[in-house]
């Protein structure tokens, strides 16, 4: 097995540890490797030890390396967990299985476009900026709170939230982030009520473990299975 392969074990045995000691329960996270800027065979490497969730952060890079061919052999959920372009709204939503970074009027358009045959993708996730930090996208919890106070129409379309926070956080800060954007999570569960909304991806690389303690079920995880990206990845 590759060393990639022996990465991506690694990872999803200690992330299955840290989410089972979380809950209780005896299943697994979701392990979502993010391939951006990586090749075919590495994206191969992880998907023969066993992965079946990618995550690329670029349209055309996407296509480029036509990972959505993958599928033709390797029962792989392709996602996109890039900031999205209104002009590519369409592309992403007929060649990507789920969008994890959706915001809001993404999401308007999804609902406009509901039942359109065109559309593969059928997971959509709420991006969370959960620092609030202005030069990154995503809606605030503070602002999710208000839209889900009004019911907005595209809310029940969700299947859940995806959460960044700020790279200079410490673990501490990370911590008390996690467990707001847990808490708006299970509030959001409980108002719409609907069976769909179960995902909830937070951490990364550096601190999945943590973020899985703090109610996460799906770990966003790139530098930890393919190691540090450079020029000539691709």
């Amino acid at each position: 097995m590759s060393l990639v392969g022996e990465r991506f074990i690694a990872v999803r045995d200690k992330a299955t540890a840290a989410y089972q000691q979380a809950t209780g329960l005896s299943a697994q996270p979701h392990v979502l490797c993010v391939t951006k800027m990586q090749p075919l065979d590495r994206i191969l490497d992880v998907l023969e030890a066993g992965a079946t969730e990618i995550g690329e952060n670029y349209l055309q890079e996407a296509v480029r390396k036509d990972v959505f061919g993958l599928r033709h052999d390797w029962p792989v959920t392709v996602h996109f967990i890039g900031r999205l372009q209104s002009n590519k709204y369409n592309p992403v939503l007929r060649l990507f299985d789920a969008v994890d970074s959706s915001d809001q009027a993404f999401l308007e358009k999804v609902v406009e476009r509901r039942g359109d045959p065109g559309i593969r993708a059928s997971k959509f996730l709420l991006e969370v900026n959960a620092g609030g930090e202005a030069q990154k996208g995503g809606l605030t919890v503070t602002e999710v709170r208000a839209l889900a106070a009004v019911s907005v129409p595209w809310l029940r379309g969700l299947n859940g939230l995806m959460a960044v926070v700020p790279l200079a956080a410490t673990m501490a800060e990370r911590a008390r982030l996690y467990d707001s954007v847990h808490e708006l999570y299970r509030d959001l569960m409980r108002q719409l009520g609907t069976a769909q909304f179960s995902l909830l991806s937070m951490g990364t690389s550096d601190d999945y473990e943590l973020a899985l303690a703090h109610g996460s079920n799906m770990v966003r995880v790139g530098t930890a299975i393919f190691g540090p990206r450079t020029s000539t990845s691709l």
